[in-house]
C-alpha cells in the first residue's frame, strides 16, 4: 500500500482528495499546513506528497525547496491562483507536477498512479549493467549510461542523482546526439502534458543537468544552439 501525503489548508479539498485516493486503496495522511511536514516525510517516507501553495505560515514552495533537499519522491503541487509564475518558479524548484484549482479529483488520482509508477520502476532493485546492456531500453553516450527502464544514470559506473525532469531531458537529448531541438520541443518531450508557462524554464534545467554532469566528468555535453535550443554531443577528447 502506497503511503500519500496532501497537505492543504481548505479543509474540504483535504477531505475530498483524501477519500478519492484511499478509495484506490492508497495509505493517506492529511496536513492542514506545513508544520511538522517536513519532519514527518523525513521519518515515514511517503511515495508521493500533494502540496498546496498557498497556505498560512510557511507556504508550499518553500516547503518543496526543503523536502526536495533530501527526497525526490514525487510532489505534486496544486495552487488557487493558477498563475504561471507557480507553474514555473514550482518546476524550476523540482515539483513532479502542478495543477491548477478547480480540477477533477479523479485527474489528480491519475497523475498520482503515473507518478508512483514511475517513482517504483526507478527505485526498484539495484541495477546489472551486463544484464540490462543486453535490452534496447539502455543509452550509451560517452561515458554516460542511461538505465531508461531504471529510471538510473551514471558515468564510470558511478551514479547520478537526477530529478524526474532532469532525467527525462536528458534521455531525450542523449538519445538524440548532434540533433538540435528548441525549448518548445524539449518541453513537449519532457512535460507529457499540456504547459502553457514560460519555455525558459527548459534554460535552468539544462544549468542544473551540466553542473552534476561536469561534477562526474560526463563526456556527454548538452550544447547551446544560439538562436535555437540545444543538442547532445560526445565530447572525444
Amino acid at each position: 500500500m502506497s503511503k500519500i501525503v496532501v497537505v492543504d489548508d481548505d479543509l474540504f479539498i483535504l477531505q475530498l482528495l483524501s477519500e478519492y485516493l484511499r478509495k484506490e486503496a492508497y495509505e493517506v495522511t492529511s496536513f492542514a499546513s506545513g508544520a511538522n511536514l517536513v519532519e514527518y516525510v523525513r521519518s515515514d517516507e511517503p511515495e508521493c506528497l500533494i502540496l498546496d501553495i498557498m497556505m498560512p505560515g510557511i507556504d508550499g514552495l518553500s516547503l518543496l525547496t526543503e523536502i526536495r533537499s533530501f527526497t525526490e519522491i514525487p510532489i505534486i503541487m496544486i495552487s488557487a491562483r493558477g498563475e504561471e509564475s507557480d507553474r514555473i518558479y514550482g518546476l524550476e524548484l523540482g515539483c513532479s507536477d502542478f495543477l491548477s484549482k478547480p480540477f477533477n479529483p479523479r485527474e489528480l488520482v491519475g497523475r498520482v498512479k503515473a507518478m508512483l509508477r514511475l517513482y517504483k520502476l526507478g527505485n526498484g532493485s539495484s541495477v546489472d549493467p551486463a544484464a540490462a546492456s543486453k535490452t534496447e531500453n539502455v543509452c550509451l553516450a560517452g561515458n554516460l549510461e542511461i538505465f531508461a527502464d531504471f529510471r538510473r544514470v551514471s558515468v564510470n559506473k558511478t551514479e547520478i542523482s537526477l530529478t524526474s525532469r532532469e532525467f527525462e531531458l536528458l534521455l531525450f537529448l542523449a538519445s538524440h546526439l548532434e540533433r538540435p531541438f528548441d525549448r518548445e520541443q524539449l518541453i513537449q518531450h519532457v512535460w507529457n502534458y499540456d504547459f502553457f508557462g514560460d519555455v525558459r524554464v527548459v534554460d535552468d534545467l539544462v544549468k542544473r543537468i551540466r553542473k552534476k554532469l561536469a561534477e562526474h566528468g560526463s563526456s556527454l555535453l548538452i550544447n547551446t544552439v544560439w538562436g535555437f535550443g540545444y543538442k547532445a554531443t560526445v565530447n572525444k577528447i
